[in-house]
Protein backbone atom coordinates (compact mmCIF):
# COMPACT_ATOMS: atom_id res chain seq x y z
CA UNK A 1 0.00 0.00 0.00
CA UNK A 2 1.35 3.47 -0.66
CA UNK A 3 1.18 6.32 1.15
CA UNK A 4 0.47 9.65 -0.36
CA UNK A 5 2.02 12.86 0.59
CA UNK A 6 -0.25 15.09 -0.74
CA UNK A 7 -1.56 18.18 1.22
CA UNK A 8 -5.19 18.75 0.83
CA UNK A 9 -6.24 22.10 0.99
CA UNK A 10 -9.53 23.87 1.42
CA UNK A 11 -10.42 26.57 -0.68
CA UNK A 12 -11.85 29.49 0.81
CA UNK A 13 -12.81 31.93 -1.43
CA UNK A 14 -11.99 35.51 -1.19
CA UNK A 15 -15.41 36.71 -0.86
CA UNK A 16 -15.76 34.88 2.52
CA UNK A 17 -12.58 36.08 3.82
CA UNK A 18 -13.35 40.01 2.81
CA UNK A 19 -16.96 39.29 3.93
CA UNK A 20 -15.90 38.27 7.55
CA UNK A 21 -13.32 40.69 8.13
CA UNK A 22 -16.02 43.61 7.17
CA UNK A 23 -18.46 42.45 9.39
CA UNK A 24 -15.76 41.96 11.91
CA UNK A 25 -14.40 45.50 11.76
CA UNK A 26 -17.86 46.66 11.85
CA UNK A 27 -18.79 44.74 15.14
CA UNK A 28 -15.68 46.15 16.83
CA UNK A 29 -16.49 50.00 16.01
CA UNK A 30 -20.52 49.38 17.30
CA UNK A 31 -18.92 48.31 19.99
CA UNK A 32 -16.59 51.20 20.40
CA UNK A 33 -19.67 53.58 19.05
CA UNK A 34 -21.49 51.88 22.37
CA UNK A 35 -18.81 52.29 24.54
CA UNK A 36 -18.06 55.63 24.14
CA UNK A 37 -22.04 57.17 23.99
CA UNK A 38 -22.79 54.87 27.42
CA UNK A 39 -20.31 57.14 29.17
CA UNK A 40 -21.23 60.43 27.76
CA UNK A 41 -24.94 60.24 29.37
CA UNK A 42 -22.87 59.97 32.50
CA UNK A 43 -20.92 63.13 32.06
CA UNK A 44 -24.06 64.96 31.23
CA UNK A 45 -25.87 64.07 34.17
CA UNK A 46 -23.59 65.21 36.72
CA UNK A 47 -24.39 68.30 37.90
CA UNK A 48 -22.01 70.40 40.35
CA UNK A 49 -23.73 73.78 42.09
CA UNK A 50 -23.46 75.52 45.35
CA UNK A 51 -24.67 75.33 48.49
CA UNK A 52 -27.34 78.28 48.83
CA UNK A 53 -29.40 76.99 52.02
CA UNK A 54 -29.17 74.30 54.94
CA UNK A 55 -32.02 73.64 56.81
CA UNK A 56 -32.64 70.97 59.38
CA UNK A 57 -36.74 70.15 59.78
CA UNK A 58 -37.20 67.90 63.21
CA UNK A 59 -39.81 65.53 63.43
CA UNK A 60 -42.22 65.48 66.44
CA UNK A 61 -41.63 62.18 67.87
CA UNK A 62 -37.67 60.58 66.56
CA UNK A 63 -38.25 57.84 64.29
CA UNK A 64 -36.84 54.75 64.09
CA UNK A 65 -34.91 53.63 60.40
CA UNK A 66 -34.66 50.37 59.53
CA UNK A 67 -32.53 49.68 56.15
CA UNK A 68 -31.84 46.58 54.42
CA UNK A 69 -28.70 46.81 52.34
CA UNK A 70 -27.92 45.40 48.80
CA UNK A 71 -26.10 41.97 50.98
CA UNK A 72 -28.93 41.64 52.84
CA UNK A 73 -28.23 42.94 56.40
CA UNK A 74 -30.11 44.93 58.50
CA UNK A 75 -28.73 47.97 60.07
CA UNK A 76 -31.25 50.43 62.55
CA UNK A 77 -30.94 54.16 63.48
CA UNK A 78 -32.84 56.70 64.98
CA UNK A 79 -33.86 59.61 62.97
CA UNK A 80 -34.14 63.09 65.38
CA UNK A 81 -35.76 64.53 61.36
CA UNK A 82 -34.43 65.18 57.99
CA UNK A 83 -31.69 67.37 57.01
CA UNK A 84 -31.97 69.29 53.69
CA UNK A 85 -29.56 71.04 51.85
CA UNK A 86 -30.70 74.05 48.73
CA UNK A 87 -28.45 73.44 45.90
CA UNK A 88 -27.87 76.06 42.96
CA UNK A 89 -26.66 74.20 39.79
CA UNK A 90 -26.18 76.72 36.80
CA UNK A 91 -27.69 75.08 33.11
CA UNK A 92 -26.72 74.70 29.83
CA UNK A 93 -29.02 77.68 28.68
CA UNK A 94 -26.92 79.87 31.19
CA UNK A 95 -30.00 80.27 33.83
CA UNK A 96 -29.32 78.88 37.42
CA UNK A 97 -31.78 75.94 38.59
CA UNK A 98 -32.39 75.23 42.39
CA UNK A 99 -32.44 71.64 43.30
CA UNK A 100 -33.46 70.16 47.29
CA UNK A 101 -31.30 67.66 48.47
CA UNK A 102 -32.11 65.69 51.53
CA UNK A 103 -29.11 63.93 53.53
CA UNK A 104 -29.27 60.74 55.22
CA UNK A 105 -27.49 61.03 58.31
CA UNK A 106 -26.32 64.39 60.05
CA UNK A 107 -22.59 64.24 59.88
CA UNK A 108 -22.52 64.55 55.81
CA UNK A 109 -25.44 67.56 56.63
CA UNK A 110 -22.74 69.13 59.39
CA UNK A 111 -19.91 68.32 57.01
CA UNK A 112 -21.27 70.97 54.06
CA UNK A 113 -21.43 74.59 54.30
CA UNK A 114 -23.34 77.36 52.78
CA UNK A 115 -21.28 78.59 49.85
CA UNK A 116 -19.59 75.02 48.89
CA UNK A 117 -19.80 73.65 46.22
CA UNK A 118 -22.17 70.10 45.87
CA UNK A 119 -22.34 67.82 43.36
CA UNK A 120 -25.74 66.90 42.98
CA UNK A 121 -25.63 63.40 41.58
CA UNK A 122 -28.51 60.83 41.14
CA UNK A 123 -30.95 63.61 43.70
CA UNK A 124 -31.93 65.50 40.70
CA UNK A 125 -34.79 66.99 42.80
CA UNK A 126 -36.05 70.05 41.71
CA UNK A 127 -37.34 72.65 43.95
CA UNK A 128 -40.59 74.22 43.28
Amino acid sequence: MAVSNRVVKAKVPIRVIVSATLISVALVAFIFFAVWQSGRGITDARMRGVIVSKEFEPFEVPEREITLNRRGALTAETREGEYLIAVEVPQSDGTKKTYNVWLNDKQRYEAVQVGESFDVGPYLVPSQ
